[in-house]
């Protein structure tokens, strides 16, 4: 009888270790998936946090060359449009003996910029640039000029005249600029013409 618990009681003890031994085993490779799986998660979510960050400085690095682009454009517009005028000094039928560009005042809360300015002893051109001209764009420029006599008292009692040039309008921005009696001046084979007719007369801006 003694021997028989002995060995029952032996037998169990292994069954009992064997148990913890397949309990631990199966925690062990159970905590190794999790880990893994947590891994993978991490991996994840630090492979998605990349792809997020570079696609920001992707769209940062075009939002900034569309920006340059946008600011050369300009620019060449500006440039082609002094060089242009600078050559002769004239505008249809209205002579000029100088030419300035980028003009910027402040009285106060008043201010202005001026993109080109031709003029002599009685008048004063002054020229707004935009590489394409929009009809919304009339409005902003017809206010401008209306503040130069203003920002310039030295030209106050010249007579004022309001020019636009762009290498490309919209149709609707040409007729308009007619009704406000501006010269409309654009590129045409690197030279500079004039859009309005012959018998043109410029309106002069109070």
């Amino acid at each position: 009888m003694e021997n028989q618990y002995v060995s029952n009681q032996e037998l169990s003890f292994e069954k009992v270790w064997y148990l913890i031994q397949e309990t631990n085993k199966t925690l062990s490779e159970k905590f190794r998936e999790v880990a893994l799986q947590s891994k993978e998660t991490d991996r994840k979510f630090q492979e998605t946090d990349r792809k997020f960050q570079e696609t920001d400085r992707l769209l940062k690095e075009i939002t900034g060359e569309l920006g340059g682009m946008g600011k050369s454009q300009g620019a060449i517009a500006e440039d082609f449009f002094y060089t242009a005028l600078a050559t002769n000094l004239q505008v249809g039928k209205l002579k000029f003996d100088f030419i300035d560009r980028n003009k910027s005042r402040q009285k106060n809360l008043i201010k202005g910029e001026y993109d080109i300015l031709l003029f002599n002893r009685y008048k004063v051109l002054v020229v707004e640039v935009k590489h394409n001209f929009r009809k919304a764009n009339l409005r902003e420029f017809y206010q401008n000029l209306k503040k130069y006599r203003t920002l310039f008292p030295e030209y106050k009692k010249y007579t004022l005249y309001g020019a636009i040039a762009a290498m490309t309008f919209e149709e609707e921005a040409i007729e308009e600029a007619k009704k406000f009696g501006f010269f409309i001046l654009t590129q045409n084979n690197q030279n500079l013409q004039l859009l309005n007719e012959n018998d043109f007369e410029p309106n002069v801006v109070k």
